[in-house]
């Protein structure tokens, strides 16, 4: 097997003529035969007309160029009104979507695989959404398991989806890596789980340590309104400063009355002032 895109740029030689006839520009593809319907050649010179090889007419595909018998088996597109027909069509498999019957959307062609001796497709090569999303990597399917070859979307069978190759290894390799890693994935989310559960059984026990209970707090309220009532149907001393007038006086002692006779008051007034 040979991948579509190796095909471009190998030489052309005729065996016969051991002449170089050109270079292989493109594929031309039989979507109801699944099949390499011919090669596109752009020939040398100045005048490059662009014709084909029924695929039936190469020799053989080699690694570096492809051989045929003799410069009569390149023809021009006007001998070739099916090979022209298809080439209208443009269906060039490389970029189709790929669908499941079931509807399942796998990704999109990148590849597709040619058998050398009769240019029937062998398998596909795809990647995209199932793919890269899971699988990581590009897949092979064979084309036993393609029923149409469209021009915009490749339907595949429901059986296709059980016969999905990764090309670095098998299908069954791959549902095993998937399941590890879901498995990896839920233990994660399990051991996360309790490890918040925990976390919040230490907080709620550390609070009831701290905070009083709620009959102790109701103990203290009923403690605290009533030393408050106590206080408040205890009458109050006023203050030294608030105490009436005739009490103040009450508690000064009397004053002793002083008699002053005439004659202490003419002494008075005849002593001289005080220097």
């Amino acid at each position: 097997m040979k991948k579509s895109k190796r095909f471009a740029s190998l030489s052309v030689i005729s065996l016969e003529e051991g002449q170089q006839i050109g270079t292989v520009k493109g594929l031309i593809v039989d979507p109801a035969n699944k099949k390499v319907a011919a090669l596109i050649i752009e020939q040398k010179g100045w005048f490059k007309e662009q014709r084909f090889i029924p695929y039936h007419k190469v020799h053989s595909v080699g690694s570096d160029a492809i051989t045929i018998e003799k410069n009569t088996c390149v023809e021009k597109a006007s001998n070739l009104s099916e090979i022209v027909r298809l080439l209208k069509d443009k269906v060039g498999v490389i970029g189709s979507k790929i669908v499941a019957e079931n509807g399942t959307v796998l990704g999109y062609v990148d590849e597709f695989y040619v058998d050398l001796e009769t240019g029937a497709i062998a398998g596909l090569e795809f990647s995209g959404n199932l793919l890269n999303s899971v699988i990581k990597g590009r897949a092979f399917l064979d084309i036993a398991h393609v029923r149409t070859l469209g021009k915009d979307v490749t339907i595949i069978t429901d059986e296709g989806l059980e016969n999905i190759f990764k090309l670095e290894g098998g299908l069954q390799e791959t549902v095993k890596n998937i399941r590890e890693s879901t498995g990896q994935l839920w233990d994660t989310t399990v051991q996360k789980t309790k490890e918040l559960s925990t976390s919040i059984n230490k907080k709620v026990k550390k609070d009831k340590k701290t905070d009083p209970k709620p009959d102790d707090q109701a103990s203290n309220f009923h403690d605290d309104l009533t030393r408050n009532q106590d206080k408040s149907a205890a009458p109050e001393e006023p203050s030294s400063q608030e105490q009436p007038a005739d009490k103040k006086d009450a508690t000064k002692e009397p004053l002793e009355e002083t008699v002053i006779t005439p004659s202490e008051d003419n002494d008075r007034k005849d002593a001289p002032p005080p220097a």
